[in-house]
């Protein structure tokens, strides 16, 4: 559930101007995308945002979003510990067409109606500051998983295997 420091819209325009900042957690479980790429959803996310209007009249909101989750991690099928702290740097756009106009140092977040839902807007973030695979420390991990999963392989580099070929060559030497 959002705290009571953060509203579930806000105008952007508004807040904007104002130069309004919002400090406050969210709970993991009221990210529904998030919460079916984690193995678990308990936890906060918190987040800071300060809102204003740059020199070229856009709406931006500067900050960042932190929180400890747990994903699966595909040697052991084990939860592990994933940090997310992520920068942001929003600007408020009306469509797509404004959107591609953006400068590349802003994310574009398109205004419903002059409003945005806080928690969908960060659950897009969330997703992306999440690695594609996750994996435990070596070390963290069971022990026969890492003996499959490792990338070492144990023959001997410097034995000789024999060329499927070779018999070609000796054909062609008759």
């Amino acid at each position: 559930m959002l705290n009571d420091t953060l509203p579930r819209y806000f105008d952007p325009r508004k807040y904007a101007s104002n130069e309004v900042s919002l400090t406050g957690t969210i709970a993991l479980s009221e990210f529904k995308e998030l919460a079916v790429l984690l193995a678990s959803n308990k936890g906060d996310v918190i987040v800071s945002l300060n809102f204003k209007v740059d020199e070229d009249r856009r709406y931006i909101a500067n900050g960042n979003i932190k929180a400890q989750v747990e994903m699966v991690c595909q040697r052991c099928m084990k939860p592990a510990p994933y940090s997310i702290d992520t920068e942001l740097s929003l600007a408020f756009v009306y469509d797509e067409e404004h959107a591609k106009s953006l400068p590349a140092e802003y994310d574009p977040v398109i205004m419903t109606d002059g409003e945005v839902i806080l928690a969908e807007m960060l659950e897009e973030e969330l997703i992306l500051a999440l690695p594609v695979v996750a994996y435990h420390e070596e070390s963290g991990c069971n022990p026969i998983a890492l003996k499959y999963a490792s990338s070492t392989d144990e023959a001997a580099d410097d034995e000789q295997k024999p060329n499927p070929f070779s018999i070609l060559a000796e054909l062609k030497a008759k």
